[in-house]
């Protein structure tokens, strides 16, 4: 198999508010997480992957980061644990993006690396001396494809459903799987007018890659 160079992941892809519409977040949230900020009291919030990022456009794997990030925050983990799980993980495990080279996952208001399972059950990355019970069902992390150790697409609707967010595909929009067709072009098409089995037949599609492509573009421009 032909190696591919690591630019297709490290290279500037997305803008902020793409990154920020993929995510499922604000511009502001994404802003805030890249650079760090400060609080209405004037006390200084640090960035929550490291060194702080003020450029207007990210790669994939800063944005694969971003996602994790935000898959934290709704699973309630505090923005602290986050920035702690990350610096630890950066030191523990020489990576430089480590939410997106590690297979994670949030319980109960902690990070875990699933890799690490052990006797004593998961360690928490934020608390490297805590473990979770052993046999703790493995979930978020298998939205993603793992290439060379280290995240190559998401599937921002789990790998059963045929959207996918591939850097070696139209730039790295959503797109459906081994078509390289966008969902925004699906939809233009659909918004325009044009039947689903006229969008099936011209596309060479399945009705439910079309179906979902169109939900999935709705879902994420709302």
């Amino acid at each position: 198999m032909r190696e591919k160079p690591n630019g297709w992941r490290t290279g500037a892809m997305y803008t902020i508010r793409e990154a920020a519409r993929l995510a499922g977040v604000s511009k502001g949230t994404v802003r805030n997480w890249l650079a760090g900020y400060k609080t209405n009291s004037g006390t200084l919030q640090r960035p929550v992957f490291g060194t702080a990022h003020d450029a207007p456009m990210v790669s994939f794997l800063q944005l694969i980061e971003i996602i994790m990030a935000s898959r934290f925050r709704r699973r309630r983990v505090n923005l602290e644990r986050i920035r702690l799980s990350h610096e630890n993980a950066q030191k523990m495990f020489g990576v430089e993006y480590p939410f997106a080279h590690l297979q994670l996952l949030a319980w109960a208001g902690h990070i875990l690396h699933v890799q690490e399972k052990g006797d004593e059950g998961l360690p928490a990355l934020d608390s490297p001396s805590l473990y979770t019970l052993p046999g703790l069902v493995q979930e978020a992390y298998e939205a993603i494809d793992y290439e060379d150790e280290l995240a190559a697409r998401w599937y921002p609707l789990g790998k059963d459903k045929p959207i996918v967010v591939d850097p070696l595909y139209a730039a790295g929009l959503p797109t459906i799987p081994h078509r390289g067709v966008t969902i925004e072009h699906v939809k233009a098409r659909f918004d325009a007018g044009q039947s689903i089995g006229l969008i099936c037949r011209d596309l060479t599609l399945l009705r439910r890659e079309v179906e979902e492509a169109i939900r999935y573009a709705d879902k994420i421009a709302a």
